[in-house]
């Protein structure tokens, strides 16, 4: 077996390791699976990746992105409300209370 020196951007290594330790693999049997596959297939294989574990927006397509929003909007009803919002009347500068069905109720002390 050659032992080969190889330059590496900062952190390319370490990222490399954490992932590949991740997937119970070390750091040379990541560099010999992609040379191997990398000489077999004329350039490079395939993507190995672990999955996102949270999508970004970026990473979705239409009807993934759609079908969140859709589910979102599903589900809207089902978060909990607070009662009410504190806020000052603007004419008065009493405080009151503004129900989120639209009832206002004065806090006099």
């Amino acid at each position: 077996m050659a032992t080969n020196t190889i330059r590496l951007s900062d952190g390319v290594k370490e990222e490399t390791c954490r992932i590949a330790g991740q997937m119970g693999l070390t750091f040379n049997s990541v560099v010999n699976i992609l040379l191997k596959k990398f000489n077999e297939t004329k350039g490079f294989p395939f993507p190995v990746v672990l999955e996102n574990e949270q999508k970004s927006v970026f990473d979705m397509s239409t009807e993934e992105f759609t079908a969140l929003c859709r589910q979102a909007v599903e589900e809207r009803d089902t978060v909990p409300r607070m009662e009410y919002v504190t806020t000052i009347d603007k004419d008065t500068g009493l405080l009151m209370k503004k129900y989120w069905d639209g009832r206002v109720e004065y806090v006099i002390d």
